[in-house]
């Protein structure tokens, strides 16, 4: 049996973002929905939220194997991205989740996970991570 911190090794992360839009254009799997979701523990209404679709679309699609596409693709895999990233900056997905609640001055006093559900406010979180990352206030 897998645990909750192999989920997301089992896709590969795109950090290219002209590789990213690519993928995108071709769909992603729902896969990438559902290891996203154990992987984080956010709730399916809450992630579908974030990417833009109905909980029951996730279903529809698994059901049919149907790829998510176009916008619902890209958030897909920036999150997936952004979650990678964050296990490493912050040694566990919990220690993520809990740094994603927290406002940061960096974002107009915004908590990063109030910004996932659009993709301009994803990559603002992940310059964020970044200037963590290379040691800056934030």
């Amino acid at each position: 049996m897998k645990t909750a911190e192999t989920h997301m090794e089992e896709l590969v992360v795109v950090k290219d973002n002209l590789a990213l839009v690519n993928k995108a254009q071709e769909g992603v799997e729902p896969s990438f929905f559902i290891n996203l979701q154990k992987h984080s523990g956010i709730r399916k209404d809450e992630l579908a939220n974030w990417v833009g679709v109905d909980p029951k679309t996730v279903d529809n699609y698994r059901r049919s194997k149907k790829k998510f596409k176009s916008d619902v693709a890209e958030k897909l895999l920036q999150l997936h991205r952004l979650f990678a990233l964050g296990d490493e900056l912050f040694g566990s997905t919990a220690e993520f989740m809990d740094w994603l609640e927290i406002p940061s001055p960096g974002l107009n006093n915004q908590s990063p996970i109030s910004l996932l559900n659009s993709i301009s406010g994803i990559l603002e979180v992940e310059k964020q991570m970044l200037r963590i990352a290379h040691g800056y206030a934030v």
